[in-house]
């Protein structure tokens, strides 16, 4: 069984500290790696091909590597096709939604206002996803 980490992606750093936060309170043994780029997960992704990820939470609109562009790198590769991709973003644009489901998203979710009904979220995809 895979042991690797929950992995959440997001240029904002406020954003990945909340999330971390909810995710230590929710599932406290669930590791969890952050990341603020889509190139420096990538770079890790395919640095440790022993320890892969459980389940990957993908911020759509960030610099340096898009999540759409780290979305098709992912699973352009075998290895990685039955990782669940979550796209976790602040946008509802229904075009967005749709390309990212199309480029091989599990999900596309858009991040809530508010810190309960985020964990709220978290809880409902973690336990589809992974339990």
């Amino acid at each position: 069984m895979n042991t690797g980490p929950l992995i959440y992606i997001d240029d904002d750093e406020d954003d990945r500290m909340l999330f971390q936060e909810a995710i230590e309170e929710l599932f406290p043994m669930l590791p969890v790696e952050s990341f603020d780029n889509g190139s420096s997960f990538l770079k890790r992704l395919t640095s440790d091909l022993v320890i892969l990820p459980k389940l990957i939470f993908l911020d759509l609109n960030m610099p340096v590597v898009s999540g759409a562009e780290c979305l098709t790198r992912i699973r352009k590769n075998t290895l990685f096709t039955e990782i669940p991709v979550i796209m976790y973003s602040t946008t509802s644009n229904p075009k967005d939604q749709l390309r990212c489901l199309d480029l091989g998203a599990n999900m596309f979710v858009t991040k809530s206002r508010s810190y309960n009904a985020m964990k709220k979220q978290l809880t409902e995809i973690i336990s589809k996803h992974l339990f």
